[in-house]
């Protein structure tokens, strides 16, 4: 699907209330968002869930503020970002609960090395700044360019390059323990 078909739907969705317009945009895109949160919240499955719902109730009764100066996703992974940083403040005001405990599973397509690997990966993503760590996934999980990651988090490029150059000298070091 094209970003021309994905503001087609949005404008069935903003015009008509299209549900099954905006359930096509899910589909499209809940790997992609969860797959980004994943990777935020260090392999937190329920807390991924949670927060990916929120993420797309969020862009349901916000889709009339996109205003397509950027791709579809690169809204969706702003939301998504923000709404994973509120989940973050809240958990800071109730010290008793820890969000960083990441739970992992084994899928029927993940081999126990694959799992292993990831289990790791998501640790070392644990012990790295929110703002690296955020960086570092959508770059080289997602696949995103920088200067979208700039759009997502609302920093300049350079403190983006900045953020996965750190990034990665960090986890290199924890991978390597």
């Amino acid at each position: 699907m094209s970003q021309a078909e994905d503001i087609l739907l949005i404008s069935q969705v903003n015009l008509l209330g299209s549900r099954r317009a905006f359930d096509t945009l899910v589909r499209k895109y809940q790997g992609s968002v969860r797959r980004l949160l994943m990777g935020l919240t260090a392999g937190d499955k329920d807390l991924t869930d949670d927060i990916a719902q929120d993420t797309f109730i969020k862009a349901w009764m916000y889709i009339g503020s996109f205003r397509a100066t950027s791709k579809f996703q690169t809204w969706l992974f702003s939301i998504a970002y923000n709404v994973f940083y509120d989940y973050v403040e809240l958990a800071k005001k109730h010290a008793h609960e820890d969000i960083s405990e990441g739970e992992y599973y084994i899928t029927s397509t993940e081999s126990v090395d694959n799992v292993e690997k990831n289990t790791d990966l998501y640790r070392a993503l644990e012990s790295i700044r929110p703002e690296e760590r955020t960086a570092i996934v959508l770059f080289y999980i997602e696949g995103e360019k920088q200067e979208h990651i700039a759009k997502i988090m609302g920093v300049p490029l350079s403190t983006v390059k900045t953020y996965i150059f750190r990034g990665k000298e960090h986890l290199a070091r924890l991978l390597k323990k």
